[in-house]
């Protein structure tokens, strides 16, 4: 149902079995898939693309233009996925030229009150997101990561799949895949085993992401050091994921407090 307050651009493009809630406004050119839920008072800006299912709650303003000095008005674009929820008074902006003038949101996020993320951010599925969380731009956060209420992260990190960020965390290096970083300058505080074992993982493939931990973080090595050592331990999906991110960084990663 569509509620008779909201506005709808001719040019917008509304799926099947689409809720729009009071007072909502949804941009030219953009689409709303089959099956999403809109609450009231939701702004859906210009070239914002929403798949199937979504869940966008009340407040919320969803494809905003980039909060960047350099902006000057050119098109770009938000593109989210499938079954996400975003809560009450999440802003999500679109992209910039000095990106690809898009941001990415994939799939099965949840996203709570007043989480905020900036322009040309990529964002894999199934990452939970907690309140008043800040993402700055051109941030690539992979599959299955949780951030905790009040955390921030500086423009261009890379945030590795399984990990998990304490609240009110500060980061501004990359997160190693599996990790779990706290403090209000973040530190590595071993391996996301709780996260871990909720998702399945067994002993084994537990034991060896913890032997890729001790490399990184419990030995006195230089990170070249570190990929030197890695690459020594037998084939598994870990070493090779942690391998590839470790060859992208470049901010350097975020280290263990001795």
């Amino acid at each position: 149902m569509i509620h008779q307050s909201a506005i709808i651009h001719p040019t917008a493009i509304i799926g099947d079995n689409v809720e729009v809630g009071p007072f909502s406004i949804i941009e030219e050119n953009s689409k709303i898939g089959s099956g999403c839920r809109i609450g009231s008072h939701v702004i859906i800006g210009t070239n914002t693309i929403l798949g199937e299912n979504n869940y966008i709650s009340h407040g919320a303003i969803i494809g905003s233009d980039p909060q960047d000095k350099s902006y000057q008005g050119e098109e770009s674009y938000l593109i989210i996925g499938d079954n996400n929820t975003v809560r009450e008074y999440v802003t999500i902006c679109k992209g910039t030229s000095k990106g690809d003038c898009f941001t990415r949101v994939g799939s099965n996020n949840f996203i709570m009150n007043y989480a905020h993320i900036a322009h040309d951010v990529l964002m894999g599925d199934h990452n939970v997101i907690v309140n008043n969380v800040q993402i700055g731009g051109h941030v690539n956060i992979e599959d299955h990561i949780t951030f905790g209420c009040g955390s921030g992260v500086h423009q261009s990190c890379n945030i590795g799949r399984f990990a998990m960020i304490g609240a009110g965390s500060k980061v501004s290096q990359d997160i190693v895949p599996y990790s779990l970083a706290d403090g209000p300058r973040s530190y590595i505080h071993g391996i996301n085993i709780v996260g871990l074992r909720r998702n399945g993982f067994s002993n084994e493939e537990i034991s060896t992401i913890k032997k890729i931990n001790t490399i990184l973080f419990r030995q006195k090595r230089t990170l070249d050091q570190s990929i030197e050592e890695i690459n020594n331990l037998p084939p598994s999906e870990f070493k090779e994921h942690t391998l590839n991110f470790l060859n992208k960084t470049t901010r350097g990663i975020v280290r263990m407090k001795r």
